[in-house]
């Protein structure tokens, strides 16, 4: 009988690659902090507005006619951050018009995420046409680098458009077809803007203080693309500037939106973000949005895409579930949950939620909720990128505006009721939506692997 031979390279090969995905992993697993260390945030500390005014974004059409209208309008500046920049057609209209901006003297920068919108710009040539225009500089948070595998997970989430030092637009649509286009297009997700609006056109603190935050990124966390477009690439890449040059020409608004008329008046504002470096983080913005529920006296109705907690975030959600107040969480179900693994953790992890004292509505809609939002008695609204899970609270870069309006507020909590009329909570509701054999097999099958690697989800 022969002995079995060892294949010592191969086994070298295997244990390197095991050591890699360590290092890439664990760090995320052992979040920082206590509740104990963690800095209060109170609607006492909000801002006063003095001329901020905000609208909400309900529909992909809205959404993106906003961006249009504040890239056709602006005269200095312009700064688009988007996890997600896609080469598809929204895309397309989006950087068409950012050209069209830059063309005319526009000082346009742009922020994505150094692996999703890496991939998606310089998959193809979009990415070449904006980083070679001279009047755009595009940055990427934290670039793939293999030789730092402790930082492949920190990503950057958010999603805003800044003109000049008027408005702009923040809240949990990337540039993509997902969620720029109207609700019937397939793979639509249902999601949500604040649009604030500066009455004078010298600007106002909140465009202030959203722009003071994006500088310090953009300084200190990330990597400019170069502007040389490779000769291998240069006559694809002019074909498509010349192609988006034309395309705007149908997309360009025939007349800009009145915003003053369209807009309600803020009380107060805030900002909350989580660190920038890109490493396991503080729960910063967790803390902040978790204070300001706190402090509610009549009701907290949260929109979240996934609930993926640990056993901190739960025990904080639990207490502010436990004070005096009505408070809902609406999320998706199975069905039309968009994110597999999170709906593959939910089905181990409901009990945890459901047993605290609020209301778990899951819609029973075609389309995905991806909206990330939070009501607080009648007169407090958050909106942006944060989602309730692990990932938001403890590894990617967040933001979230909070506004103190009772019109927006309402605005608000009207679209909440509809998602609720459209959802099931454990006592009933709507009709439950069927969910395909395929996507349940697959969602029942990962359940027990999932929990291993949670706080990446």
């Amino acid at each position: 009988m022969g002995v079995k031979r060892r294949h010592p390279v191969r086994t070298a090969l295997m244990l390197t690659l095991l050591a890699y995905v360590l290092a890439a992993v664990i760090p995320y697993a052992f979040p920082p902090g206590s509740p104990e260390a963690a800095p209060a945030f109170s609607a006492d500390l909000l801002t006063p507005a003095q001329g901020e005014r905000a609208t909400l974004l309900a529909t992909g059409e809205e959404a993106m006619k906003a961006r249009l209208d504040l890239i056709a309008r602006a005269e200095r500046s312009l700064v688009v951050g988007s996890y997600l920049f896609a080469d598809d057609e929204s895309g397309l209209d989006i950087a068409s018009a950012l050209l069209s901006a830059a063309d005319r003297g526009v000082e346009v920068r742009i922020l994505v995420d150094g692996l999703v919108g890496g991939l998606n710009l310089l998959g193809g040539d979009l990415g070449y046409v904006l980083g070679a225009h001279e009047n755009v500089e595009l940055r990427f948070y934290q670039p793939v680098n293999l030789l730092s595998p402790w930082s492949l997970n920190a990503r950057y989430h958010e999603k805003y458009v800044i003109m000049d030092d008027r408005a702009f637009v923040l809240g949990g649509r990337n540039i993509s077809d997902e969620f720029l286009t109207p609700q019937q297009t397939p793979g639509a997700n249902d999601d949500l803007d604040i649009l604030v609006w500066c009455e004078s056109a010298d600007g106002c603190g909140a465009v202030e203080d959203l722009l003071a935050y994006v500088n310090t990124l953009w300084e200190e966390r990330c990597v400019a693309q170069y502007q040389s477009v490779p000769s291998w690439k240069r006559r694809s890449v002019e074909e498509l500037t010349q192609a988006l040059a034309q395309r705007y020409e149908t997309l360009r608004p025939a007349s800009l939106v009145d915003w003053a008329s369209r807009t309600a008046p803020l009380d107060a504002y805030g900002i909350v973000v989580n660190p920038t470096v890109p490493s396991v983080k503080e729960p910063t913005a967790w803390n902040a949005l978790i204070s300001l529920m706190a402090e509610a006296q009549e009701r907290v109705w949260v929109l979240t895409p996934y609930l993926v907690l640990d056993g901190r975030m739960r025990d904080d959600l639990s207490a502010v579930a436990g004070l005096p107040s009505d408070m809902r969480v609406i999320t998706n179900s199975r069905a039309s949950g968009n994110n597999i693994v999170a709906s593959a953790d939910m089905l181990l992890h409901k009990g945890m939620i459901t047993g605290m004292d609020l209301t778990l509505y899951e819609t029973q809609r075609e389309t995905s909720l991806h909206t990330k939002a939070l009501l607080i008695d009648d007169d407090l609204a958050a909106f942006g990128s944060f989602n309730f899970d692990m990932r938001s609270a403890y590894i990617d870069t967040e933001i979230m505006f909070v506004a103190q309006s009772q019109a927006i507020n309402a605005q608000l909590a009207r679209m909440m009721e509809n998602l609720m009329a459209d959802s099931r909570t454990a006592s009933g509701g709507a009709d439950e939506q069927p969910v395909s054999w395929g996507k349940e097999f697959v969602i029942y099958l990962l359940s027990p692997f999932v929990s291993l690697v949670r706080f990446l989800v």
